[in-house]
C-alpha cells in the first residue's frame, strides 16, 4: 500500500508529525507496535511550554495541575516553592498518547496498531515491512522512542546514548493526599547525574529515581528510601519497571537518506530537567513541515530539517547540558540557591512555562556564562570531575 508519508511510533512526536503532515494534505500512515491506549514508562508531566505547542486543549487527559515543587537534598531539609500560575500538567502516557493519536486520526491519518516494523528497504522509495503488512512511501519519520528500531533497520547509526531510570506507582483509592494534589516532589543530589521524584496523578502517585547507568544496581534501595522519606510504604509500589532515556550525542545525525528521526528516537531530551515531550512535539512539527516540502521538491533534500533542529533546539540542549553539569558538580549549592533565591525560582518557572529559555538565562548570566561553560567542560574532561560514563542521565519526564 502506498502513502505520501509513513510515521513509525504514536507517541507525542510521531502523532504530532502525522497530524501536521495530514493537515498539510499528505496521505499519512501511522504505525505503532501496540494498540491504544497503551502504557509507556514515563513520569507523565506535560509542562506549559509543551502544551502551548499544541493547537488543542489537553484538559480531557489532565489529572493534576501543578503549581508547586517540594524540593529536598538527599531527602533532607525539604522546602516547597510555589508559583501563581500553572507550571505542569500531570497525565498518564496511556491517556495522553491515545488522545494525541485521536487528534491525528481526526486530521486524516490512517492508524495501524499492533504493527511492529520488521524491515525497512530503500529503493527509490521506502518500503516498510511490518508484522501484518508492507507499506511504501517516499519518506519515513522514525518516532519510535528510545528503544525504537527504525534507525537501526534503515542502517542509521544510533544518534543517542541511553540512560536508565526505574519507577512505579502507589495507588490511593480514596484520593491522593492533599499535600501532593497540586505539588510534585524532586529530591536532588543523592544520585549523581539524576534525581528522585514524586509525580501525583488522579488516583496514584508515580515515584522514581534515575542516574548514570553504572549506578543502576543502587536504584531500587534508593527508590525505597525516597518513598519512605515521603511518608509512603515501598511495599505499596506497583507496576515497577526500568526504562531508558535517550541522550543525543553532539552532532549526531537526525536524517539518513529518506528517513527523519524525531523525539526520543533522535535523543532530544532536555538535559537539565529530563523532560522529553517538548522536544518530541517540536521536532514532530519540524519533521512534518520538511517532509511536506520535500514531497513538493524535484530533489530530495532533508538537510533543512537537521539545520532547523540545530538552530532551534541545539542551543537550548547545549545550554541545558552546561547547567546540568554545574548542578552535578555542586548539588547542595544549587538546592540552597533554590531555597534562598526567589529570582532563580522565578527564572526556572519561566523556563518551564516557555516564557524564557535556557539561552536567555545564559545571556542574563553575562560573564558568568563563560565560567559555567568552562566548569561544564572540566566536568566532562577532568579525570577527577569526569562523569565516568561519559554521558549523564536526566530523569522524571
Amino acid at each position: 500500500m502506498k502513502y505520501d508519508l509513513i510515521v513509525v511510533g504514536g507517541g507525542p512526536g510521531g502523532s504530532t508529525a502525522a497530524r501536521e503532515a495530514a493537515a498539510g494534505g499528505a496521505r499519512v500512515l501511522l504505525l505503532d507496535k501496540a494498540a491504544f491506549p497503551r502504557d509507556k514508562p514515563c513520569g507523565g508531566g506535560v509542562n506549559l511550554r509543551s502544551a502551548r505547542l499544541l493547537p488543542f486543549d489537553l484538559s480531557p487527559v489532565v489529572e493534576r495541575v501543578i503549581t508547586g515543587v517540594h524540593f529536598s537534598h538527599r531527602t533532607r531539609r525539604p522546602f516547597t516553592r510555589r508559583y501563581p500560575g500553572v507550571l505542569t500538567y500531570m497525565t498518564q502516557r496511556a491517556r495522553l498518547d491515545a488522545f494525541l493519536v485521536e487528534q491525528a486520526i481526526a486530521a486524516g491519518v490512517e492508524l495501524r496498531e499492533r504493527e511492529p516494523v520488521r524491515a525497512i528497504e530503500t529503493n527509490g522509495a521506502v518500503t516498510v515491512r511490518a508484522r501484518a503488512g508492507t507499506y511504501t512511501a517516499p519518506l519515513v519519520i522514525g518516532a519510535d522512542g528510545a528503544n525504537g528500531v527504525t534507525a537501526r533497520l534503515a542502517g542509521m547509526p544510533a544518534p543517542r546514548d541511553l540512560a536508565v531510570a526505574i519507577e512505579g506507582n502507589i495507588r490511593f483509592p480514596g484520593g491522593v493526599p492533599e499535600l501532593w494534589r497540586e505539588t510534585l516532589a524532586l529530591d536532588l543530589g543523592d544520585i549523581p547525574g539524576g534525581y528522585g521524584w514524586l509525580f501525583p496523578k488522579g488516583d496514584h502517585v508515580n515515584v522514581g529515581v534515575g542516574g548514570w547507568k553504572y549506578l543502576t544496581g543502587s536504584f531500587r534501595p534508593k527508590l525505597d528510601a525516597l518513598t519512605r522519606a515521603y511518608g509512603l510504604d515501598p511495599a505499596a509500589i506497583t507496576d515497577l519497571r526500568g526504562h531508558h532515556l535517550p541522550v543525543r550525542r553532539p552532532g549526531a545525525p537526525v536524517t539518513h537518506g529518506r528517513l527523519l528521526l524525531a523525539g526520543d528516537a533522535a535523543g532530544l531530551v532536555d538535559p537539565l530537567s529530563g523532560e522529553g515531550i517538548y522536544a518530541a512535539i517540536a521536532s514532530g512539527q519540524m519533521a512534518a513541515r520538511h517532509a511536506l516540502a520535500a514531497m513538493d521538491s524535484p530533489t530530495l533534500d532533508l538537510t533543512g530539517y537537521a539545520r532547523e533542529l540545530e538552530r532551534v533546539l541545539g542551543p537550548e540542549l547545549a545550554d541545558s547540558s552546561a547547567l546540568q553539569d554545574i548542578f552535578n558538580l555542586m548539588p547542595p549549592v544549587y538546592v540552597e540557591l533554590l531555597r534562598r533565591s526567589p529570582q532563580l525560582w522565578h527564572w526556572l518557572c519561566r523556563i518551564i512555562r516557555g516564557d524564557e529559555t535556557y539561552s536567555t538565562l545564559m545571556r542574563r548570566a553575562g560573564p558568568f556564562a563563560l565560567l559555567i561553560n568552562s566548569a561544564s567542560w572540566l566536568s566532562r574532561n577532568s579525570p577527577l570531575l569526569g562523569r565516568r560514563t561519559g554521558h549523564p542521565a536526566w530523569f522524571g519526564r
